[in-house]
């Protein structure tokens, strides 16, 4: 959690959400590959879901942090 915290406060809120993204999509790759976990058509299309609502949802907090960043500066201006 400190670690997520820190790389915010250094990056971009867009780069973040994609970070996370990746992060996850390597967490479940390194499943199927180290537990040997079988990838079913439902298994597949679950993480397929779970994977595009992690993005939404990061894209839009992102683009909701960028928001409430330009408007504190112009308010600070």
């Amino acid at each position: 959690m400190q670690l997520a915290t820190n790389t915010l406060e250094r990056v971009a809120p867009l780069t973040h959400a994609v970070g996370n993204v990746l992060k996850r999509v390597f967490v479940i790759g390194f499943s199927i590959v180290v537990f040997g976990n079988k990838i079913s058509t439902q298994t597949g299309i679950g993480t397929a879901i779970a994977i595009a609502g992690v993005a939404i949802y990061s894209l839009i907090k992102a683009n909701m942090e960028e928001q409430k960043r330009k408007a504190a500066l112009s308010a600070a201006s």
